[in-house]
């Protein structure tokens, strides 16, 4: 008896079935893989934000009451601030592994390139500056769009700007006295990817009184002295507490 073999109708069936067979398996595949690649972004953008948040924490939590002098030899609050600008301030426990000829203190400011749309910190080597000093530029975070800031005061109020306008008209200039720096400062991001996001951070100040006037020497941690700004380190997770 002859062996019956598949007809050419058979056959195109089975090439038909398969060939469905692996374009579904293809688009499924295909599937996976723009999934893959959305949430490598996905994470690696979060990482960004968390990187962010953290450096900026970190900054906040060393905030330090030392007033400086700008290049024209004006004395400028410890910390200042406004609503959609920028936020400069005194920052202590700036490590020095390296025992440098510098204080543990720096000026950092942070603020919105609308043309790079980023998030930037900004930071000075010396706190006492000369019309001629540089700031040390790093983009924080990409893609940001709008910027806001407001601050919180002892009375648990909230400040468009810092100094608020009742603290610059007491401030008196004969004396040197500065506004102390606020409770806490929220910062909101609108973001072209996230939308928008609104962060907290507890100033974590030393225990000093409000009205304190640090020297305007290089003993106080401006220029290239030695002395110790105060503050935490970097690598301390405690958060102390804020006084009014």
């Amino acid at each position: 008896m002859r062996a019956r073999g598949f007809t050419l109708l058979e056959l195109i069936v089975v090439i038909a079935i398969f060939g469905l067979m692996s374009v579904m398996a293809y688009g499924g595949l295909s599937s996976v893989l723009k999934t893959r690649v959305h949430v490598e972004k996905s994470l690696e953008r979060t990482g960004e934000y968390q990187k962010a948040f953290m450096r900026m924490r970190n900054d906040f939590q060393q905030v330090h009451y030392r007033p400086v002098r700008d290049g024209f030899g004006t004395t400028q609050p410890a910390f200042i601030g406004d609503t959609y600008s920028h936020v400069t301030f005194t920052r202590g426990g700036w490590r020095n592994p390296l025992s440098q000829p510098r204080a543990s203190l720096e000026r950092v400011v942070y603020y919105l390139d609308t043309d790079k749309k980023a998030l930037m910190r900004s930071t000075f080597r010396a706190l006492d500056q000369s019309q001629d000093s540089k700031p040390v530029e790093v983009e924080l975070l990409e893609n940001v769009t709008e910027l806001s800031w407001r601050y919180l005061d002892k009375s648990r109020e909230w400040q468009a700007s810092w100094p608020p306008a009742s603290a610059n008209s007491s401030t008196s200039s004969s004396t040197g006295v500065t506004p102390a720096p606020p409770l806490a400062v929220e910062i909101t991001l609108r973001t072209d990817d996230m939308g928008e996001l609104r962060f907290l951070f507890n100033l974590g100040l030393d225990q000093r009184p409000a009205s304190f006037q640090a020297g305007l020497n290089p003993g106080g941690g401006g220029g290239t002295g030695t002395g110790d700004g105060g503050g935490k380190k970097d690598d301390e997770d405690t958060n102390p507490p804020v006084t009014d």
